[in-house]
């Protein structure tokens, strides 16, 4: 029928893990189960292989309600990112088989390092809002929850070779062993996925894998899962000023070989054991190795560090006094080891459902820079020389008790708390050269994160739930030091950790035409950290406390069967998205002492009140099917200052697929072949942006330097899979 989960239902659910070991159980701990009050949608294997063709996760999810996403290069393959609710990656909780994706020192999350996850994704549920008690960072507006492939007891291979425009290609290779010896099955899969990119010098290259080997036994089993990636691309994370992109959409600022490389490697160990109907246990450690072999950016001569990097403010070379420090190619570095542990523990009977859990894990990162080149060096600074080199550790332990309890037939309750400790601390390599010695306190937090709620059926066919719920977040590594590293003294209090109220409403109802959800909520947010719509050199966004916030708004998810072969889908939001106050900063221009400004009930930066997914999906004859995706994204304020000049505007597209299947001709196993359109009315649009570094001036007239800065996408383009299954 329609995507995401409108169709899924919790039985079949557990027939599929049954049959597969109960590998599901392993992630029973912070999975939404339908009969939760939990705003959720969820995309499973059959529809995450009629949409996914390359492109990664933020682009695979965009047609559920409420997600915008940007890709940096324009197609959707290399770096690309989403907002859930108008809140970034670093607020939304995601989690694979249970590991905590997020980085734990500064939250954020890089599909792009194992890119083609989505070939072993076996299910993605998104929990929209606070959803249930999870591992790793809170959710904060939502969470992401990836399931990779179960292992199956029949042996198949699976093959797609794609090509498409900007020279985008993909290979994926996948094996089932199916299962050998009454007890053992295994699989793997390879892919190469390579794009030029449709902006200039934008081009990435990825390889990336997955393993996963399974002991069965009569009542439990154990499993191993590997997998992980490495991404080269050329950078292209800076926006485009309205003129340059009038004149030409592909342009990139970075022309001098700008580029970078990170691996991400992840390693888990699962163990499930059912005792009996009423007892389960599970449990899984897992151990991430993370590294940026390279990170080459450019710091043209206007530099403007004074070699602060050196704690040389005026260096003399020859007779001439610098200020700065000549054309540098630095290179950020990064090598980091992340090593944790959960365990859940499953009580059943007919009337309650009750998981209790434990979670820990600590990330140790080195993070440093060093110089490549340079035009002008201070003496004695060579090739290679270490800028500046300091150590993160951030350690977490959480537990968590939640339950359904069925009241009648017809009522369920639903409570859920977790207890979650985090602390941070960070040292620097005092430097030769360079030697600030700023001092960073050592940070703990402690939350209690709780819901509760309870869920209605009316009848067969309709449905109604509530829930009220907390969720507590501390701040990041970079919301203290807004680089990375340590600019001045920093102390736990400087950044105050952020609150949300999640009130959430939903409506459900299912016949054999339609499945509809509705959902009403409000997000009340006290010292909500929020970008201030400028980014800086590494393309982090420059963030500050509020005090007082609010998202409110209603989500739609419709699928209606027109007849037998064609269903209409509609996934929407309508949203008002408020800071109360925010206090800017401005630098005047015109010789006196700067101000500040205070701004009332204006627009959250990047947060669109409207976005409309139309589709219409039809089965023409028994080898050929289409999808059709109308999609339509509002207005965005690209900072926090309700300025009409500095917008990402509205826009819309239609995409469109084609699926063939092919075994009508060929007999050999089930081929097929897909053609995809995107932008099939080839509009020139820009997902997102920010706002360039003027923006915190202001002059004698009250004019703004804020310059709007946009992410171009790319106009109408193609992509052709052939896909083999045996």
């Amino acid at each position: 029928m329609a995507a995401n989960s409108l169709l899924a239902q919790e039985d079949s659910s557990a027939i599929q893990s049954a049959k597969n070991g109960m590998q599901e159980v392993v992630i029973s701990g912070i999975k939404a189960k339908q009969i939760m009050p939990i705003t959720q949608t969820t995309i499973e294997a059959k529809q995450i292989a009629e949409r996914y063709y390359g492109a990664d996760i933020p682009n695979l999810i965009r047609f559920t309600p409420s997600i915008n996403m940007q890709s940096d290069n324009g197609t959707g393959i290399g770096y690309s990112s989403f907002r859930l609710r108008g809140m970034d990656q670093t607020r939304i909780n995601t989690t694979i088989n249970g590991i905590p994706v997020n980085d734990a020192e500064n939250q954020g999350v890089y599909f792009n390092n194992f890119a083609d996850l989505a070939s072993s994704a076996e299910r993605i549920q998104i929990q929209r809002g606070i959803g249930t008690s999870t591992n790793g960072t809170s959710a904060f507006g939502g969470s992401i929850n990836i399931l990779t492939r179960n292992l199956s007891e029949n042996a198949e291979a699976n093959v797609n070779i794609g090509f498409g425009s900007f020279n985008s290609q993909r290979a994926t290779v996948e094996l089932q062993s199916g299962l050998l010896h009454n007890r053992f099955m295994f699989y793997g899969r390879y892919s190469h996925l390579s794009t030029d990119g449709y902006r200039k010098n934008a081009g990435s290259t990825i390889r990336s894998y997955a393993f996963s080997a399974g002991y069965k036994m009569r009542k439990a089993i154990l499993k191993i899962n590997l997998f992980g990636g490495f991404a080269q691309n050329q950078l292209s994370y800076l926006g485009i000023d309205k003129s340059t992109l009038e004149k030409d959409r592909t342009f990139n600022s970075f022309v001098n070989g700008e580029r970078d490389a990170f691996m991400q490697n992840f390693y888990q160990l699962q163990y499930v054991k059912t005792f009996n109907a009423r007892h389960t246990i599970s449990s899984s450690a897992y151990y991430v190795r993370g590294s940026a072999p390279q990170f080459q950016f450019l710091f043209p001569g206007a530099w403007g560090y004074n070699y602060d990097y050196f704690n040389m403010p005026n260096a003399i070379i020859g007779n001439d006094t610098l200020n700065a420090a000549g054309d540098m190619m630095t290179s950020y570095r990064l090598t980091q080891n992340f090593l944790g542990a959960f365990a859940n523990y499953n009580y059943k009977t007919t009337k309650l459902d009750l998981v209790t859990g434990i979670h820990a894990n600590q990330l140790n990162s080195n993070h440093f820079m060093e110089i490549n080149w340079g035009s002008v060096l201070p003496s004695g600074v060579i090739q290679n020389h270490q800028v500046y080199n300091n150590t993160g550790i951030k350690s977490e332990v959480s537990a968590f008790a939640k339950s359904t309890y069925a009241v009648t037939s017809k009522l369920n309750l639903f409570a859920d708390v977790q207890l979650r400790h985090a602390n941070f601390s960070y040292s620097e390599k005092q430097m030769a050269i360079r030697n600030w010695g700023y001092k960073v306190d050592d940070m703990n937090w402690t939350f209690l994160n709780w819901r509760v709620g309870g869920k209605y059926a009316v009848n067969a066919k309709h449905s109604v739930y509530a829930m009220v719920g907390v969720s507590n977040r501390e701040p990041t590594r970079f919301d203290y030091f807004q680089d990375d590293f340590a600019t001045n003294d920093t102390k736990q209090g400087d950044i105050k950790p952020e609150e949300v109220l999640d009130m959430e409403l939903g409506y459900e109802y299912t016949s054999d035409r339609l499945v509809a959800k509705a959902n009403v909520y409000n997000m009340q947010f006290n010292n909500q950290i929020i970008g201030l719509g400028q980014i800086n050199a590494f393309g982090y966004t420059i963030t500050t406390n509020v005090k007082s916030s609010q998202r409110m708004g209603v989500e739609l998810e419709l699928a209606y069967k027109l007849g037998k072969n064609i269903t209409l889908y509609n996934n929407s939001s309508f949203s008002n998205n408020q800071i109360k106050e925010i206090n800017q900063h401005l630098s005047t221009t015109y010789g006196v002492s700067d101000t500040v400004i205070s701004f009332k009930n204006v627009a959250s930066a990047l947060s669109p009140n409207v976005i409309i997914n139309q589709g219409v999906k039809a089965n023409v004859t028994n080898w050929l099917a289409f999808d059709v995706i109308y999609r339509y994204v509002g207005l965005q304020y690209l900072d926090n200052t309700g300025d009409k000049s500095i917008v990402a505007p509205a826009f819309n597209y239609v995409d469109v697929n084609a699926t063939f299947k092919l075994s009508k001709w060929i007999k050999t196993g089930l081929p097929t072949l897909s053609l995809r359109v995107n932008n099939m009315a080839n509009q020139k649009y820009a997902t997102t942006g920010s706002v360039s570094a003027g923006t915190n001036t202001i002059s004698e007239t009250g004019a703004r330097g804020a310059v709007a800065l946009f992410m171009p996408a790319a106009g109408i383009n193609y992509f052709v899979t052939l896909g083999w299954k045996f």
